[in-house]
C-alpha cells in the first residue's frame, strides 16, 4: 500500500512539472518552483540551476534553498578540475550522484566545490563537447541514500529539466546572437532592408535605414516605405533583373544611385535569396559614396577642365567633338565648330604682364560660358585660343552666333586693374559634313580661322 502511494505521489510530481513546463511560453521563466517540489520530494535542502557565460564561467541562475545557506556564486570548471576529469564529466550520461561516503576524484572536487554531503545533478553538454550548465539538487546535512527506484526518478526529473535548461541557453545564444548581429548591422556604417520578393513586404531593415526614412518600416511595402508618393513597385526596381524567366536567381546586381531624399549617393548591392521560411526575399545593402562621388567628380573635373578659366579643356573637347559628331549623324541634325584665336594677346601679356593677360582670359571665358545657348559649349583649346562646339544649330544660328562675338570682342574688357579691347579671328565649319572624320574637321576650322589672321584679323570665315 505504500509503495502504491510513493508511486502516485511521483506520478503527480511528474505530471506537475511536465504541465508546468508546458505552459511556459517564454524558455526564460523561473524554474525554481519546479526546483523546490523536486528537492522537497526527494528530501534536499537546495537545488541549483548553474549557466555558463562565453568564457566558461558558471553563474548560479536560480536555485530553491530550504534554509538559510550561502551558495557559491560562481567557478570554472578548469579551475578545479583537469583535463582528464574534465573528459570523465563530459562522457558522463543522465544524473551524476556523489555521495560524501562514496567518493571518486571527481565527485570529491565536486563535493569540496558545494560544501556537500550529496550531490545530484546533470550537465547541460552542447554537440561541441562543452557543458553549457548543470541543474541538480545538494544537501549539506547529511548523505541521502537512493533506491534504484529512486535515482531513476530523479535521473528522468532531473534530464527532463536539463533539457529544459539546455534550449532555455539555446535561445538565450541565439537571442545574444540575433542581438550581436543586429548591432553589427545598424552599426556598420550601412543601409540593409529585405523584403518579400512577391509582396515587397519589409522583413528585415537595420537602424541606418530605418532612421533615414522616419521608424519602424517593418511590415510596409518598400515602395510605401521609400517612397510614399508612388503606387506601386519603383521605376528603378531591379526585382525583373534578380531572376530570369525561367525563375532562376541571376546572382547579385552592384548599381550606384542617387537618392532623391538628400541627394546623397548609395553603392547598392541587390540579391536574391530563401527566407527562413522558404520564400524569395530581395536583400538590398548601400553604402553612402557621397563623399567618393564628390572625389571623383573633382579628378574628372580636373581632368577635363583648365584650370585658368574653369572651361572645358582640349582633351574633353576632342572626347565631346567626336561623340557630337556620331550623334548628329544618327540624329540627322546639324550644328558648327568655332575656332577663335585672341588677336594681339602677346601684346597684352607683354605690356600690361601675365597676371592682366589670366585675367583677360578669365574674362572671356565668362562671357562664352554666360552666352553657352546662343553660341555653343566653349573649350579652351590651348594658349589664347577657344573652340567651340554648338550641337543642333542651323547656318541662321552660326552668323547670329559669329554676328555677337565680333561685336562683343570689340568692347572693352575689365582685368584686373586695366581695362582694354581685344579683337578676335573666328574660323568655322558645319557639322556633320559628308564622311569626314574629327580631325580634319578640326583641321579645317584651323585653317579657316589662320585665313582671317592674315587678312587683317578680327574677323570670321566659314571653311
Amino acid at each position: 500500500m505504500e509503495n502504491q502511494l510513493m508511486d502516485g505521489q511521483e506520478k503527480d510530481l511528474f505530471v506537475r512539472i511536465f504541465r508546468q513546463l508546458g505552459t511556459y511560453r517564454d524558455p526564460y521563466q523561473s524554474i525554481s518552483g519546479i526546483l523546490k517540489e523536486t528537492c522537497d520530494f526527494f528530501g534536499f535542502f537546495c537545488g541549483f540551476v548553474y549557466e555558463a557565460d562565453h568564457g566558461q564561467v558558471f553563474r548560479l541562475c536560480e536555485h530553491y534553498l530550504g534554509y538559510e545557506v550561502k551558495l557559491i556564486e560562481e567557478f570554472t570548471l578548469n579551475a578545479f578540475l583537469n583535463e582528464q576529469e574534465l573528459d570523465e564529466l563530459i562522457q558522463q550520461t543522465g544524473v551524476i550522484m556523489y555521495l560524501n561516503t562514496r567518493q571518486n576524484t571527481l565527485g570529491a572536487k565536486f563535493l569540496k566545490l558545494f560544501s556537500a554531503k550529496t550531490l545530484v545533478m546533470v550537465p547541460v553538454i552542447f554537440e561541441n563537447k562543452n557543458p553549457v550548465a548543470f541543474v541538480g539538487m545538494m544537501d549539506r546535512r547529511h548523505p541521502i541514500r537512493f533506491s534504484k527506484k529512486e535515482i531513476d526518478d530523479t535521473d528522468a526529473i532531473l534530464s527532463v529539466l536539463a533539457g529544459h535548461i539546455k534550449t532555455r541557453v539555446y535561445q538565450k545564444r541565439l537571442e545574444l546572437s540575433r542581438i550581436s548581429v543586429q548591432n553589427i548591422l545598424d552599426n556598420s556604417g550601412i543601409e540593409i532592408y529585405v523584403n518579400d520578393f512577391s509582396t515587397g513586404e519589409i522583413l528585415f531593415v537595420n537602424k541606418s535605414m530605418s532612421d533615414t526614412y522616419g521608424g519602424n518600416l517593418l511590415g510596409k511595402r518598400c515602395w510605401e516605405a521609400f517612397f510614399p508618393a508612388a503606387s506601386g513597385p519603383c521605376r528603378h526596381c531591379v526585382h525583373d533583373r534578380l531572376i530570369d524567366k525561367n525563375s532562376n536567381l541571376t546572382g547579385t546586381i552592384c548599381e550606384d544611385w542617387q537618392r532623391p531624399l538628400d541627394g546623397a549617393w548609395f553603392r547598392v548591392l541587390n540579391t536574391i535569396f530563401r527566407w527562413v521560411d522558404g520564400r524569395l526575399v530581395h536583400l538590398s545593402s548601400s553604402i553612402n559614396i557621397t563623399e567618393n562621388k564628390k572625389k571623383e567628380e573633382l579628378i574628372r573635373r580636373l581632368a577635363e577642365h583648365d584650370p585658368l578659366t574653369g572651361l572645358y579643356n582640349r582633351r574633353k573637347f576632342i572626347d565631346d567633338f567626336e561623340e557630337a559628331i556620331s550623334l548628329m549623324k544618327n540624329n540627322g541634325t546639324a550644328g558648327y565648330l568655332l575656332f577663335m584665336d585672341l588677336d594681339d594677346f602677346k601684346h597684352i601679356n607683354d605690356t600690361m604682364g601675365h597676371l592682366e593677360g589670366d585675367a583677360l582670359l578669365g574674362c572671356i571665358a565668362g562671357y562664352l560660358s554666360e552666352n553657352e545657348e546662343l553660341i555653343g559649349t566653349p573649350y579652351r583649346y590651348g594658349g589664347d585660343e577657344f573652340a567651340i562646339i554648338a550641337r543642333n544649330k542651323t547656318t541662321q544660328d552660326l552668323f547670329r552666333a559669329r554676328d555677337a562675338l565680333l561685336e562683343r570682342f570689340t568692347r572693352n574688357w575689365q582685368m584686373r586693374e586695366h581695362a582694354g579691347v581685344c579683337g578676335i579671328s573666328i574660323g568655322a565649319v558645319l557639322i556633320p559634313e559628308g564622311e569626314r572624320h574629327a580631325a580634319e574637321l578640326i583641321q579645317a576650322a584651323d585653317l579657316a580661322m589662320y585665313a582671317v589672321k592674315k587678312g587683317g584679323k578680327h574677323g570670321f570665315k566659314l571653311a
